[in-house]
């Protein structure tokens, strides 16, 4: 590495300065040849000294694969650290290659819940192959024993929680004496005498009271509380608007056993919207940026594989038409239009009832009924709409164009329109709701899914009706 040679002294400028673009432009190059030539002394050598913070902000401006050969260069002390502090997905994605013996030692050297976070941002295989090393790092091996996504899992055991008797002078006490807790605890709780959940206070409360208040008159009976058993996602729903943002977990027993931070709950919502966008778009929840070619194909194929099967069906479809094409092949070229009216209005309504089932909404009952006369009403309008659109265009064609018989046209292509309209707007809605009832995650009714059924049904009512109206 003798062409490189870097002053031992470079250091990084922290983002909030003026001057940081071009300095720190100059130590990433530097840093990124170094890292490239693996002369790992020169590396340690200039980033002796940094503060963690100063790393974190280098590591997430390097190329991603010489982020990762940083992170290996950097003593394991360090590493850990900065590690800690990463954002998810981002940790999830630079630890995804690490081997199962360091990130075990990183995770180790990591404080309790730091540990834990960082743990649960690792994909499920290596979590399962880490676990039996961390027996030590007590958060970890007590979330283990809950399933996947549940409150349990996530929650954080270490909360304050404090009889209704006792005194806010007392609460302040007790607040002191958590001093390690104090940047989580955004909510303290009130417990009767068997540890169960009666109430709950902001900290902030205490400093607007008389020192010999009792709790029982601070704390507010109105607050959520979820089973240890919760899927992750409901728990969140259920704290959606609530005056507490941190949840309480309870076990069988109604009795507390952790709480869920606010940061939690930011976490589990991000975790879950970009789960949905992902299943929206037809792609496997797990999907990376950073996925190998094997991988992004198993995840990716069999969606399309589905929308293949849609689409031959379609093809089969519009082969048996085939003599009512040969009699006027202007049909052929509203085939398009049709499908793309099936599909958009299809995924339109299901990803609003996705929405509204993913913010707890079930429309039982009359707002069922409710629900689908508004749907059913708003297809009617929206089909009516661009269907007198398209007569209108057909028309003005024809003035311009050689158009055999516009009116019989106009009439075939604008009660397609609003047929399959209303029909992709219906089965978009309930199909969803379907798939919750039967225990489905809503969101995989989106897609690939509703897209190829109403191409499917688009060129089906299509046909039908040009047999009814044209021919």
């Amino acid at each position: 590495m003798a062409e490189f040679e870097f002053p031992a002294d470079m250091k990084w400028v922290p983002e909030g300065k003026g001057t940081a673009h071009g300095a720190n432009n100059a130590v990433i190059e530097a840093l990124r040849q170094l890292i490239r030539a693996k002369d790992k002394k020169a590396v340690r050598k200039i980033l002796q000294g940094w503060a963690p913070e100063d790393i974190m902000e280098l590591l997430v401006k390097l190329p991603f694969k010489a982020a990762r050969r940083l992170l290996d260069i950097l003593p394991d002390q360090i590493s850990s650290r900065v590690l800690s502090e990463l954002r998810p997905q981002y940790r999830a994605a630079i630890t995804r290659d690490e081997t199962v013996e360091r990130l075990r030692d990183l995770i180790l050297r990591m404080p309790p819940e730091k540990a834990f976070e960082t743990f649960q941002d690792l994909p499920d295989d290596v979590q399962d192959r880490l676990g039996p090393d961390l027996k030590s790092i007590e958060p970890i091996q007590a979330s283990r024993k809950f399933s996947k996504e549940s409150a349990g899992e996530i929650m954080q055991r270490r909360h304050v929680a404090l009889a209704p008797e006792r005194t806010a002078a007392e609460a302040v006490a007790a607040l002191q004496g958590a001093s390690d807790m104090i940047g989580s605890v955004d909510t303290v709780f009130v417990i009767d005498a068997v540890n169960r959940p009666i109430g709950a206070f902001k900290p902030r409360a205490l400093l607007l009271v008389p020192p010999d208040k009792p709790l029982s008159k601070i704390m507010s009976r109105d607050f959520p509380v979820v089973s240890s058993s919760t899927d992750q996602e409901e728990a969140a729903l259920a704290a959606s608007g609530a005056e507490f943002k941190s949840l309480p977990v309870v076990d069988n027993d109604g009795k507390l056993v952790g709480q869920i931070t606010t940061k939690m709950l930011q976490r589990v919502i991000a975790e879950e919207a970009a789960e949905d966008m992902l299943k929206l778009g037809g792609v496997n929840e797990d999907a990376r940026p950073t996925d190998s070619v094997p991988k992004i194909v198993r995840n990716r194929l069999p969606w399309l594989l589905a929308g293949l099967g849609g689409a031959t069906i379609a093809a089969l479809i519009i082969g048996s038409f085939e003599e009512e094409l040969e009699k006027a092949a202007i049909l052929a070229a509203f085939i398009p239009v049709v499908m793309s009216m099936a599909g958009n209005a299809g995924l339109q309504a299901s990803v609003v009832s996705v929405q509204a089932l993913a913010m707890g909404s079930n429309w039982p009952g009359d707002r069922l009924i409710y629900r689908f006369g508004r749907e059913l009403l708003g297809a009617i309008l929206n089909g009516a709409i661009a269907g007198a659109i398209l007569a209108s265009l057909i028309f003005a064609g024809s003035l311009i164009f050689e158009v055999e018989d516009p009116t019989s046209l106009a009439l075939a292509t604008s009660m397609s329109l609003l047929t399959v309209t209303t029909i992709a707007a219906i089965v978009g809605s309930f199909v969803p709701l379907a798939l919750d009832r039967l225990g489905i995650d809503p969101a995989a009714a989106t897609g690939v899914f509703i897209t190829t059924s109403n191409d499917v049904v688009g060129v089906l009512v299509y046909f039908l009706m040009a047999s009814a109206f044209y021919f």
